[in-house]
């Protein structure tokens, strides 16, 4: 059996909210981090300075906030009736994320 496509109108919206959930995963690992920096916990700095696991985070979190997103918003069961398993649309949501981590890990 085959997997089904991914309809193309939600392709489009899926990487828009990709980025959109990116950005305030993005900023709440950020924010964990400088709070713990912050609030002095001991062994905080060494643990959250290498820039790869706020990455790794940061990617892990969009998954999550894309599949909490498409389960709110009804699509799963839509894409299921359509053939679409779970992973694939988390996966396109998750790509921008991913995209930009690696751009910006480049960057460093």
């Amino acid at each position: 059996m085959s997997a089904a496509r991914i309809p193309a109108p939600f392709l489009g919206q899926l990487l828009l909210r990709g980025i959109i959930l990116w950005l305030l995963a993005r900023l709440s690992v950020l924010a964990v981090a400088a709070l713990a920096t912050g609030a002095g916990i001991s062994g905080a700095q060494e643990a959250i300075a290498p820039g790869w696991i706020l990455s790794c985070w940061a990617v892990v979190i969009t998954a999550a906030l894309v599949l909490v997103d498409l389960e709110r918003r009804k699509e799963l069961m839509l894409l299921h009736n359509l053939g679409v398993m779970t992973p694939h649309p988390v996966l396109v949501g998750t790509i921008p994320a991913l995209t930009i981590e690696i751009f910006l890990s480049v960057l460093r």
